[in-house]
């Protein structure tokens, strides 16, 4: 029996090792911690009116300078996985726009904690948490999305729900 127990407990340390490597740093807290009391109150906000993609990465729109040799050279006080964090999400909503705020913020507050609260991978598979509905086949016919709105919808909300 206590073979079983130790087994047990050696499977439920595995899967918790595996499941909290998958989950990705939070880069709304990153930013929120780190950035919003000096900048925008939200990341998109602050992307969306004061960075620009161009061929060196995400810059300023008003200094012309790389965010990345800002955050590198101490500004915010960031490690440089918090960096790295925080570059990847800037991109990330460079290359979704603002879709949600567009489209789902009037009956959705916030996405990350709606994706978090409302919503779970299955199988890889994005599923409404109480319902079992297929997000991505739900979004075709919800939110005035068009099929390729739906397909980024759904990689925001996954990304929502990979953070914690």
């Amino acid at each position: 029996m206590k073979q079983f127990v130790q087994i047990g407990i050696a499977i439920g340390l595995g899967v918790w090792a595996i499941s909290s490597t998958a989950q990705q740093s939070n880069p709304h807290l990153i930013y929120e911690e780190n950035c919003a009391s000096c900048h925008l109150p939200h990341a998109g906000d602050f992307v969306s009116e004061k960075l620009i993609v161009s061929e060196s990465g995400i810059i300023g729109k008003a200094s012309g300078r790389p965010v990345i040799d800002y955050l590198k050279a101490g500004h915010g006080e960031l490690s440089d996985k918090e960096i790295n964090v925080l570059i990847q999400q800037f991109e990330f909503i460079q290359q979704t726009g603002r879709l949600f705020k567009e489209k789902c913020i009037i009956c959705h507050d916030n996405a990350a904690e709606f994706a978090r609260q409302k919503l779970i991978l299955r199988d890889d598979i994005l599923k409404g948490r109480y319902t079992d509905r297929d997000v991505a086949e739900f979004l075709l016919q919800h939110g005035r999305l068009d099929p390729s709105e739906a397909q980024k919808m759904v990689e925001v909300l996954i990304r929502q729900v990979q953070v914690r």
